[in-house]
């Protein structure tokens, strides 16, 4: 990876990549585009703060798995 990158933010649906980025403010940007339900930067900054790796689930059902690679 290229050193000036800290964190790689990934969304995993049914095994795929679906949404990626370098900032997690641009992250939660494209996840909303995918997701509309989806929930806000503060949200997302807290749960990456605490894991790497967490599952999220929408209101609908919905399930997508979050990962923040170093």
């Amino acid at each position: 990876m290229n050193k000036d990158v800290k964190y790689l933010y990934i969304v995993i649906k049914e095994n795929k990549v679906v949404c990626f980025d370098t900032n997690l403010k641009n992250f939660v940007e494209k996840f909303l585009l995918i997701e509309e339900e989806a929930r806000n930067y503060d949200y997302f900054y807290r749960k990456f703060k605490a894991d790497d790796y967490f599952e999220y689930k929408t209101k609908n059902g919905k399930s997508f798995m979050m990962q923040k690679m170093h």
